[in-house]
């Protein structure tokens, strides 16, 4: 039997029953980083045999785990933290398991994602999970784009080095008036909220009032709760036009209003 088991995102007191009888009866436990696990196996106090599965040895360890299974034996995926397979290895074994018909099951848990939506405080209606920003400039404005217009509450990952940059180039997308909210070491010991409008978010982390340090989840507001008036009247749009360009004029507007560049420079070049 192979099992997919949650693990605690920062308080180790979050491990389920249930997970600890399952790391218990495992002949293997496997993991993306096994010193991680090695402190939750001290914590409740087992000693199981592990083994690493990661990116560059997925597809290697996913046989060998299909062997193991096949030979009798119980197998279970430990997350690093949070629950297997979401921006995690394991996705590969689970095409395998479906294709070699073997029973396969989640020991649910703690998520990083749902503690932080609901942290937010904006709406959790509807949410898109997005993982983890892309870095290259070209792919990362093409994200922005999609998220921006994206009508559900957007969450990411994004580091604390990386985080400031991030935020001044999601604005050029999203406008200045998009909420936002910043949590930090969600269930450990300096959890933390911040919560904001983008442009206020990114200046305190340039006053540093905001400490960074830790594991970050960037939750954003849907589109749909900041989406630009697209009544500008024949009049109006004549008159920013007839001193600046499109370009300056939707950048003008969008400072004033806080809307989105790209929204309102569609609208000013309709015919």
């Amino acid at each position: 039997m192979l099992y997919f088991i949650s693990t605690p995102i920062g308080n180790l007191n979050d491990i389920s029953l249930r997970a600890i009888d399952v790391i218990r009866s495992s002949d293997y436990l496997y993991a993306e980083d096994t010193r991680n696990l090695k402190k939750l196996l001290k914590f409740i106090n087992l000693k199981v045999k592990s083994k690493s599965l990661h990116e560059h040895n997925e597809q290697k360890a996913s046989l060998e785990i299909i062997e193991n299974i096949k030979n009798g034996k119980t197998i279970s995926i430990v997350s690093d933290a949070g629950t297997p397979v979401v921006s995690d290895p394991g996705y590969k074994l689970i095409q395998i398991c479906l294709e070699e018909n073997i029973k396969y099951t989640l020991i649910p848990g703690p998520s990083s994602v749902l503690s932080s939506l609901v942290m937010s405080g904006l709406s959790p209606d509807k949410f898109s999970f997005y993982g983890f920003i892309p870095r290259k400039a070209g792919d990362q404005a093409r994200f922005f784009e999609i998220l921006s217009n994206d009508v559900k509450t957007s969450i990411v990952f994004e580091s604390p080095k990386r985080i400031k940059k991030t935020l001044v180039n999601l604005q050029k997308f999203v406008g200045i008036n998009r909420k936002i909210s910043l949590c930090k070491e969600m269930t450990k010991i300096h959890e933390d909220v911040y919560r904001g409008n983008i442009s206020e978010i990114i200046k305190d982390i340039e006053n540093e009032k905001i400490n960074l340090k830790g594991e970050l989840v960037l939750v954003i507001e849907g589109a749909n709760n900041n989406k630009i008036d697209l009544n500008i009247t024949m009049q109006i749009k004549n008159e920013f036009l007839s001193k600046l360009s499109a370009s300056d004029s939707a950048k003008l507007i969008s400072m004033l209003t806080g809307k989105n560049k790209r929204d309102i420079y569609k609208k000013l070049i309709e015919k």
